[in-house]
């Protein structure tokens, strides 16, 4: 572990946590040293990394001793939060900021979150994320910094629950010392717990429409993240103990309504994220998600079935009853950008009503969230619905593959002695655009 001791206090403290990220680290401090603020000191925290970056850091310090120091880990904590927290400990900034090796800060974000901070007495000041792929910019949560705000409480603006990055903020380190805010360890999503708590404690909140974080969105099968991997089954346990420890937050505050309104958030995008890709998880997997989801989803007050998107609602309310197949063909039903619904289950009609599911409509309250009438799946043209399928049977013949399975008929409009044609389309997950089609009997 090494220290170099700065000469005066700073206004920032930038805390910059890598590991084995040596072809980047120097473009992420140079952002930092490159702030128009000028009282800016660069803690690298190098979290036992294994390749160049303890060298690059090195010659990083040594290059602008005045400015940048790194602290190096004994050994890797596999997440971000003890590097953080090891970070803080170090900092002599009167404000705190924290920057991935594989990211950037605009050259103006210190000064203008700094300037808020001063201007209005917060504790925190948030800023727009951009998050910067290859051919596109894009704004994240764009609604939250169209003009500059200054809350009293979170409970004034909740929707800021979404954004859980703790990135693009600037922390008043009193603040941070006041209320004993560190990042949990060995939890993944630490991220969400941190930036929770914040927000509870915070007795202003500043918010601010300038761009101040560049989140670089790393092109597939190249990021070096070992923390967001969700065909990993912890990754679900441990999303999950963090939304119970946000839970607890809130209660001893007695915010419960922002519970709510985190778990609205949770369903509409949480949970569909995990449920669109339990079709390519075995069997195992399944049950123990179901166990899990089963578990936290029946803590929660049943108004945030109310209030999240329908179709979520459904599934939330189906993974409570057990049935995770239902489940999942709610979420099929939730469009993708750009994309249409598909229907990968036949609803039932009772008595005029259009239901998801017919087995839970003897209780009111599964009656009233299974009605899926108004989405007019029973009127609307066949040629409008995408219809799922599932594959029933694989069968190798020689050099022939056979493939048999079936395709959803919803609610039997589509009549018998009606002649069908169709094609199998196989597409290759990984290349976009790269498919082919092959005619099958119906």
């Amino acid at each position: 572990m090494s220290v170099s001791l700065l000469v005066s206090e700073p206004d920032v403290t930038i805390i910059v946590i890598v590991y084995n990220d040596a072809g980047r680290l120097a473009r992420a401090v140079q952002s930092a040293l490159d702030q128009s603020l000028s009282g800016v000191e660069i803690v690298i925290v190098d979290d036992a990394s294994t390749d160049a970056t303890p060298r690059v850091a090195a010659r990083l310090a040594a290059a602008r001793p005045d400015r940048v120091r790194v602290v190096t880990l004994p050994e890797n904590s596999g997440g971000c939060g003890r590097p953080r927290n090891v970070g803080m400990d170090h900092a002599n900034g009167r404000y705190v900021m924290f920057l991935d090796s594989d990211d950037t800060l605009d050259p103006h974000a210190c000064r203008n979150l700094v300037t808020a901070a001063e201007e209005t007495g917060a504790d925190l000041v948030s800023g727009r994320c951009v998050r910067v792929q290859p051919e596109r910019e894009q704004n994240w949560y764009p609604s939250l910094y169209r003009e500059s705000r200054v809350l009293t409480s979170i409970s004034d603006e909740p929707d800021l629950l979404y954004d859980t990055l703790s990135t693009n903020k600037c922390y008043r380190r009193e603040f941070l010392d006041r209320e004993d805010l560190r990042f949990v360890d060995r939890l993944h999503y630490e991220d969400l717990l941190f930036s929770a708590q914040a927000y509870a404690g915070a007795r202003k909140i500043a918010i601010i429409p300038h761009r101040v974080y560049n989140w670089i969105v790393v092109p597939r099968g190249e990021t070096l993240s070992i923390t967001h991997r969700r065909s990993e089954l912890r990754n679900f346990a441990d999303r999950l103990e963090i939304h119970r420890r946000i839970d607890v937050t809130f209660r001893l505050r007695g915010a419960t309504e922002l519970i709510k309104h985190k778990n609205v958030k949770f369903l509409n995008h949480d949970l569909l994220l995990y449920l669109r890709e339990l079709r390519s998880r075995d069997p195992e997997y399944r049950q123990a998600f179901l166990d899990l989801a089963q578990a936290y989803l029946e803590t929660m007050d049943s108004a945030v079935f109310e209030e999240c998107n329908p179709m979520m609602a459904i599934a939330g309310y189906l993974i409570v009853q057990g049935d995770l197949r239902a489940a999942m063909a709610a979420a099929d039903h939730v469009p993708r950008k750009g994309g249409a619904p598909t229907l990968s289950l036949s609803p039932v009609e009772r008595d005029g009503r259009i239901y998801w599911s017919g087995t839970y409509l003897g209780a009111e309250v599964g009656r009233r969230i299974l009605d899926v009438t108004d989405l007019g799946i029973h009127s609307a043209p066949l040629g409008t619905l995408t219809l799922g399928g599932r594959l029933t049977e694989a069968r190798q013949a020689g050099r022939e593959l056979l493939l048999t399975g079936d395709f959803i008929n919803p609610l039997g409009r589509i009549d018998a002695t009606v002649e069908l044609a169709g094609k199998l389309e196989i597409r290759d997950r990984r290349r976009k655009g790269r498919a082919f089609r092959v005619p099958v009997t119906l």
